[in-house]
């Protein structure tokens, strides 16, 4: 995908990276206009460096894992668990990073994806944009729907295998749902070590998961321009929440991307130039709101204008 010339370089090159002590979870790298990345379940920040690398040059970069992975403990299992949980941790992070006056573009996948969505839903004026991988919005799709049958027969299973101990056999349920079987068979021992670490929280991401939108208004109400990116070979479920959320949000672009569901771990060459690209485009619109003859870099596959 090519990008235009045109677009403005926000601010000069500094891409050292940082974490803050005093804020466990968060990598901080570049300066400028502030980008948010939100990862996947059973990831952390770190799935974003290809991503940081390339926006850091222009834009502050915040990488955040969100409750339970990377640097963050695991919810308490004594209370209930929703999405909210997960915003206030995003919000708490960023109202400490960025000043309050300050809109923020954020990125999200899967599950960092729908944090993303509440997030701008909760926090209007705060949010600038969304550049958004296959958020895992359940809630969208009809309760009958064929696809939402399989995500609840998956969350049941790995839920049922943690409750038995086993760990390994919860994880590859769940890896092979969204990459296709066999995929968690075929990764080295050690990676399967790693993403099993954090299988607990997976039952904490479906319950959130499951809980929202209420209702369509909800994410009718999200107003700022969104990008809506699908992989090929995704499930079914995330092709038909993309389907879904391009009906109800009021400013959204759409691209396909040849990947699957984790495309932005193992796809990043593909992902990162539309979120690059997209990025770009809100920004310079936030600079220059009046210049309508700017070109915008996803004219080509813009499914609605803003």
């Amino acid at each position: 995908m090519k990008k235009s010339n045109e677009l403005h370089v926000v601010a000069a090159a500094d891409t050292t990276t940082a974490t803050i002590p005093e804020l466990p979870g968060c990598l901080v790298a570049g300066t400028g206009v502030p980008v948010v990345l939100l990862h996947s379940s059973l990831s952390s920040k770190s799935q974003w460096s290809e991503l940081t690398t390339r926006l850091s040059a222009r834009f502050r970069v915040i990488a955040l894992d969100l409750c339970g992975y990377g640097d963050n403990p695991m919810p308490a299992a004594l209370r209930p668990f929703s999405l909210d949980d997960e915003v206030r941790l995003v919000a708490d992070r960023l109202d400490r990073l960025v000043p309050s006056h300050v809109r923020v573009h954020i990125v999200g996948h899967s599950y960092g994806g729908l944090v993303a969505l509440r997030l701008a839903e909760r926090c209007r004026g705060r949010v600038a944009s969304l550049s958004l991988y296959e958020p895992v919005a359940f809630a969208v799709l009809d309760r009958a729907d064929p696809a939402l049958a399989d995500v609840r027969r998956v969350a049941d299973n790995v839920q049922q295998l943690l409750k038995a101990g086993l760990r390994l056999q919860a994880t590859e349920i769940f890896v092979d749902f969204w990459s296709g079987a066999g995929s968690y068979g075929r990764l080295p021992r050690e990676a399967k070590l790693g993403i099993a670490r954090n299988i607990g929280k997976v039952p904490f991401d479906f319950q959130a998961a499951m809980s929202w939108p209420v209702d369509a208004a909800h994410v009718q109400s999200i107003a700022v321009p969104t990008l809506l990116l699908e992989g090929d070979h995704s499930p079914p479920v995330a092709r038909r929440i993309i389907l879904q959320l391009s009906r109800s949000l009021p400013k959204r672009y759409a691209g396909r991307i040849d990947a699957g569901h984790m495309g932005p771990v193992t796809a990043p060459p593909l992902v990162n130039p539309w979120i690059e690209a997209f990025v770009d485009m809100c920004v310079e619109r936030d600079i220059a709101p009046s210049a309508g003859a700017t070109a915008n870099p996803l004219a080509p596959y813009a499914s609605a204008a803003d």
